[in-house]
């Protein structure tokens, strides 16, 4: 049995057990707003019984973090530096942006008046991304040609482009189960307030980097000097060495990015910690 089928028979046990109780209760509908780890939001509430209660609602949570603004804590250029053998270092200013947050459903069971449990289920948003800027041109090592003399072979910095790291969810359909203390929605008052600490299973998180499109050989200026006829006699051995730096670069990056995504994979639940305030808007029997 998986864990979205677990989740879904507990919900309808405690559905059922809810529903089983006394009806002589108005029902209440109103808005809970909430703060938590995942994000700032509301929901939607609807309170058929005295134990039971369902929210339905999302939270969520943008921003992005400029280079710029990293140096002022950290008191240093936060930059992305690849060794290229031979040649210069390729060197990008970075901005981060990170997102998280869910559309949720969830129902509350409150057997006691100041403590409830939660389990429900969200479509997760958490994406982040580290995206770097070349700062300089990338220069290759230089090359002696007979007759032409000094050539230092490169990839302007416009030509490059961006070089890209990700981090993404497996799943995006992620369960959740959550102890409160205080009410899940207003009892006896048209207002309640409750802390909350739960978890999201969703499953391990992704990494992936992309290397800057214009990282190859079509890109590489000779210089002035160097005719096409002359770039074209030379050009196999620069070009197999060029490629070499490539192929070797991309080895290293995935082996990182594999081990990175070997280190996060055990980590499987998003824990939250979470402050609600709920308000009571009318109550009617049915």
């Amino acid at each position: 049995m998986n864990t979205k089928t677990i989740f879904l028979s507990i919900t309808i046990l405690i559905t059922t057990f809810c529903f089983s109780q006394s009806t002589d209760l108005n029902h209440q509908i109103g808005i809970s707003l909430k703060a938590s780890t995942n994000g700032l939001g509301g929901d939607i509430y609807y309170r058929p019984s005295k134990i039971l209660a369902i929210k339905a609602g999302g939270e969520y949570f943008n921003i992005k973090i400029k280079d710029k603004t990293l140096e002022r804590f950290v008191g240093d250029a936060i930059d992305i530096k690849i060794q290229i053998p031979k040649g210069s270092n390729l060197i990008y200013d970075s901005d981060g942006r990170f997102k998280t947050g869910a559309l949720t459903m969830a129902l509350g069971y409150q057997p006691l008046k100041a403590l409830y449990f939660t389990v429900g289920i969200g479509k997760y948003l958490f994406a982040s991304e580290v995206t770097g800027t070349p700062i300089s041109d990338l220069t290759f090592e230089s090359h002696n040609i007979p007759n032409i003399g000094l050539i230092s072979p490169k990839i302007s910095k416009e030509d490059l482009g961006n070089f890209n790291i990700t981090i993404n969810p497996s799943n995006t359909i992620i369960p959740y189960f959550g102890i409160g203390l205080g009410s899940f929605v207003p009892q006896n008052k048209s207002f309640s307030f409750a802390v909350e600490l739960g978890a999201y299973y969703v499953g391990s998180h992704v990494l992936k980097a992309t290397m800057p499109p214009g990282f190859n050989i079509e890109n590489i200026d000779y210089g002035a000097s160097i005719t096409q006829e002359q770039k074209d006699q030379f050009s196999e051995n620069i070009n197999k060495e060029i490629n070499t730096v490539i192929a070797d670069l991309n080895i290293k990056v995935n082996n990182v990015v594999n081990e990175i995504n070997k280190t996060i994979k055990p980590y499987t639940f998003y824990p939250v910690l979470k402050l609600t305030m709920g308000f009571r808007v009318f109550e009617f029997r049915k």
